[in-house]
C-alpha cells in the first residue's frame, strides 16, 4: 500500500488496485466492441468512418489547393494591375508634362505677341509724339522768327532807316535787269 493515495488533477485514486482494474476493464471492453459486430465500433464501420474522413480531408485539401491557386491568380492579376497602374501613371504624368510644356509655350508666345504689340504701339506713339514735337518746334521757330521780324521792323521803323531803304529801292529800280546780273 505504498501507493495509498494519488492525486491526478481533480481525480483522486485512493486504491491503485481499483484503478488498475478499471484500466484493464476498459481495454477489455474496447476489444470486445472491436471484435463483436457492434455497428458503431465494428471494423467495417470504423473503416467507413476513416474512409469518409479521408474523403473529407481530401476534399478539404482540394479546396485548399483551389483556394491557393485562386489566390495566386488574384495575386498575379493585382500585380499586373499594379504594373498597368504604374505604366498608366507614367503615361499620365508624361501627358501632363507635355500639356504643361504646350501651355508654357503658348503663354510665352502670347507674352511675346503682347510685347510686340506694346513695342509697336510705343513706336507709333513715339512717332506721333515726334511729329507733334516737330510741329510744335516749327510753330516756336515761326513765332520766334515773327517776333524777331517784328522787333526788327519796330527797330528799323525810324525816319532815317525808312529814307535809306527808299533810296536803296530807287537805286535798285534804276538799275536795269541786265546790269544787275552783270554786277551780281
Amino acid at each position: 500500500m505504498l501507493l495509498a493515495e494519488f492525486q491526478f488533477g481533480p481525480i483522486s485514486i485512493e486504491d491503485p488496485n481499483v484503478f488498475g482494474a478499471q484500466v484493464i476493464g476498459f481495454i477489455l471492453f474496447a476489444l470486445l466492441l472491436w471484435f463483436v459486430n457492434v455497428p458503431v465500433f465494428s471494423r467495417p464501420a470504423l473503416k467507413q468512418l476513416l474512409t469518409e474522413r479521408e474523403t473529407r480531408v481530401e476534399d478539404v485539401h482540394n479546396q485548399i489547393d483551389t483556394a491557393l491557386s485562386e489566390t495566386q491568380r488574384l495575386h498575379d492579376e493585382y500585380a499586373q494591375r499594379l504594373r498597368n497602374i504604374e505604366t498608366e501613371s507614367r503615361e499620365r504624368i508624361d501627358a501632363a508634362v507635355r500639356e504643361a510644356d504646350a501651355a508654357h509655350n503658348e503663354i510665352i508666345a502670347d507674352a511675346q505677341g503682347a510685347a510686340k504689340l506694346v513695342v509697336r504701339r510705343t513706336e507709333e506713339e513715339l512717332s506721333r509724339e515726334q511729329t507733334r514735337q516737330r510741329i510744335l518746334l516749327r510753330r516756336q521757330i515761326v513765332q520766334i522768327s515773327l517776333d524777331a521780324a517784328e522787333s526788327t521792323v519796330v527797330s528799323l521803323n525810324t525816319d532815317a532807316v525808312q529814307r535809306h531803304l527808299i533810296n536803296d529801292f530807287i537805286a535798285r529800280a534804276a538799275v536795269t535787269p541786265g546790269q544787275e546780273i552783270a554786277n551780281g
